[in-house]
């Protein structure tokens, strides 16, 4: 009970933390301030108990696939959110310094991105660490391995993007690595969103394009990491490859068209 609790708890916590260091990293590179950290982290505390509190209603709904639904929603919108985000990163860039640092409503724009997409990251993992803690919890006999276990994995995962933090930081000008980083999430969040919305039969999956399984099962503890990190699927279906393919390309060309009209102005 103890590895799994740290096992699942660092699963959920990497990404949160992975993506909450890979914006702040941006944001100070990019001469903004971090002010949509903890408007962002608070609102996404809050959702994400009102979702945990509420999760058993929830999946009543649409015919007993809310939960499918709700997910697939909260993860397409961050996808959505990421490329906007790209977008406005790279006009920033292309514009140069003076622009980075000036006021007004871009600025504001790049502020909400941010906090929008860590409020929705913090809702959707936060939730199921929730429901997680609060299944056990009420076990005597098993809560203090589950307490513990979560512990360790929530220290995991905090330091690990600590040190993705203060890694990206320390590359300074080179600026394709968080566009890359960011890539990843938006097609990582887009294959999620298909996977939900397969198991609530609102789109059809498509041939299993690979099965991996027999060289690193996405059950294992490296795949489970490897889940977090870049959205490994051993057997991921043709809607997944599409979704996931589809984010890192939408966030590719997000990155590249302010730089593109500059160079021709």
């Amino acid at each position: 009970m103890l590895l799994m609790s740290v096992i699942l708890i660092l699963q959920e916590t990497l990404e949160a933390a992975m993506l909450v260091s890979i914006l702040a990293a941006v944001t100070l590179q990019a001469g903004r301030h971090l002010s949509w950290l903890p408007w962002g982290f608070a609102g996404g505390c809050i959702m994400a108990f009102v979702y945990a509190a509420n999760i058993q209603r929830i999946s009543e709904w649409f015919d007993f696939v809310g939960q499918e639904l709700t997910n697939a929603a909260l993860q397409a919108t961050i996808a959505a959110a990421i490329v906007l985000l790209a977008w406005r990163i790279s006009r920033i860039y292309a514009t140069g310094d003076a622009a980075a640092v000036a006021p007004g409503r871009h600025g504001s724009m790049f502020q909400v991105l941010c906090a929008l997409i860590i409020g929705l990251a913090v809702t959707r993992e936060g939730s199921e660490i929730l429901v997680y803690l609060g299944g056990f919890l009420a076990q005597s006999d098993k809560s203090q391995a589950v307490l513990t276990g979560s512990a360790i994995g929530f220290g995991i995962g905090l330091s690990v993007g600590l040190l993705l933090f203060h890694g990206l930081l320390a590359l300074g000008d080179k600026r394709w690595i968080p566009f890359a980083l960011l890539g990843l999430f938006c097609g990582n969040m887009l294959a999620q969103s298909a996977l939900q919305l397969t198991q609530a039969d609102w789109l059809q999956p498509g041939p299993t394009l690979w099965d991996s399984s027999a060289w690193l099962s996405e059950h294992s503890v490296i795949g489970r990491l490897l889940y977090a990190l870049l959205g490994y699927e051993a057997n991921p279906s043709t809607a997944q490859v599409i979704g996931y393919l589809t984010g890192a390309a939408a966030v590719l060309a997000a990155a590249l068209a302010p730089t593109r009209s500059v160079a021709k102005a």
